[in-house]
């Protein structure tokens, strides 16, 4: 049965939910770097500010690592309501980057108490990898 909506090409309700999720990810990392809305837009020293692997970078290059982001959530939406194995893989590899990333920043951010950083941690690991298995379990789908 699993062959024969693989060849309908229909696409299962929880990858239309990630999906879902990416575009309100999308549209935060949008208002982000648009600044539209300020409380979504963080400044350290009257300048923008991004994180990579914990590390954070400002300025212009912190706008310039959102419209990355942007691009490639972007794509990784297209992929997915597509059902193409570029969506597929680039929600894995970004999947597994947030959660290096994240940890990195648990263990960087020095201003933060240890229970809170563990939160962090912990739910990103959680929900990526829940995210991760749906993908696993579905990858014969992905065209």
């Amino acid at each position: 049965m699993e062959n024969n909506l693989a060849l309908q090409g229909k696409r299962p309700v929880l990858i239309t939910i990630i999906a879902s999720a990416f575009i309100l990810w999308a549209l935060m990392v949008f208002f982000d770097f648009s600044e539209i809305i300020p409380e979504m837009s963080p400044k350290m020293n009257g300048k923008s500010v991004n994180v990579i692997l914990g590390f954070r970078i400002f300025g212009t290059y912190a706008k310039i690592t959102d419209v990355i982001q942007l691009i490639l959530i972007i794509t990784m939406i297209y992929g997915l309501f597509t059902m193409r194995k570029a969506g597929y893989f680039l929600t894995f590899a970004y999947m597994v980057y947030a959660v290096v990333s994240t940890h990195s920043w648990a263990l960087m951010a020095t201003n933060l108490q240890t229970k809170r950083k563990l939160i962090f941690d912990l739910i990103g690991i959680f929900l990526s990898g829940a995210i991760c298995v749906v993908l696993y379990n579905y990858r014969k789908r992905f065209k």
